[in-house]
């Protein structure tokens, strides 16, 4: 999460790491990203972090791709790289009601999904 002074631009960045392991960050190299917005966001409410979660998930789509593909690999590959995406945008932000709505979605903690992939 970037902040600046006035605490009125807050945005997360949701990256794909290519899951297949073809290309690695030692290798230096770029991953696709997406800057999410939320600064127009109450993160203390609950409709705040659900509107969040979704813009996190629609990043997440953009970067990973879709499950719509016929080919099984590439459809693991993408839901994998969503979830990771999703997983970790939301651990960045670091507010209890968009992590509330999050587990509420995926039945999953936080940290134990980010720890798991």
């Amino acid at each position: 999460m970037k902040t600046n002074t006035n605490n009125s631009f807050r945005k997360v960045i949701v990256a794909a790491a290519l899951v297949a392991g073809i290309v690695t960050a030692a290798q230096g190299a770029e991953f696709p990203q997406v800057h999410v917005k939320y600064a127009d966001l109450n993160l203390n409410s609950e409709a705040g972090a659900a509107v969040l979660y979704q813009r996190i998930r629609s990043a997440a789509a953009q970067v990973c791709g879709t499950f719509g593909v016929r080919d099984l690999s590439a459809q693991a590959a993408a839901k994998a790289c969503q979830a990771r995406a999703i997983g970790e945008a939301v651990a960045t932000v670091h507010a209890p009601a968009l992590t509330q709505v999050y587990e509420g979605k995926t039945a999953v903690a936080v940290v134990e999904r980010v720890a798991s992939l």
